[in-house]
């Protein structure tokens, strides 16, 4: 007894063709081997641009950490600059006197703001880079599916 497989697809046009794969084919490992390994290889694909994608979000977390984190540093270092030669402020009617900073403190201060600085860049590198490497799984994701549909209906026909 054999039994078909209907597999039908309707073209913009409206008509409809069935192409019937009969039970041998079905079983025949030798014309899915190619289907099950695109199938395999999209699922990677698709894995792929999970784990980039994962990547690429948590690296843009760090960078606006770090963003966040030399501006501190670089507010810091102005302010400290700004008030370096300022005397006595008078604050709600109160005179406050303002420890004068050294020349050592603002090395330390300025820095640190370098320090910062440089890590914000090596965040942004590393961002950057994690958003191209998920931009090319997708693709490459793409690929897969493009190549997984094909031999599907390749196959169906």
């Amino acid at each position: 007894m054999t039994h078909a497989l209907s597999v039908s697809s309707q073209p913009t046009n409206g008509t409809i063709h069935r192409n019937n794969l009969e039970e041998a084919d079905l079983r025949d490992p030798s014309a899915y081997g190619d289907l099950v390994e695109a199938a395999h290889s999209y699922a990677r694909a698709v894995q792929a641009v999970g784990e980039a994608t994962e990547t690429a979000q948590s690296s843009a977390t760090a960078l606006e950490i770090s963003d966040i984190e030399a501006l501190d540093a670089i507010n810091v270092e102005w302010e400290a600059k700004a008030t370096l030669t300022q005397g006595p402020r008078n604050e709600a009617g109160f005179t406050a006197e303002v420890k004068p900073r050294t020349t050592g403190d603002l090395e330390v201060l300025h820095r640190a703001a370098e320090v910062a600085s440089l890590r914000y860049q090596q965040y942004r590198a590393a961002s950057l880079r994690a958003e191209l490497n998920a931009a090319e799984a997708t693709r490459a994701a793409e690929m897969a599916e493009a190549r997984f549909l094909e031999i599907a209906r390749r196959l169906a026909t």
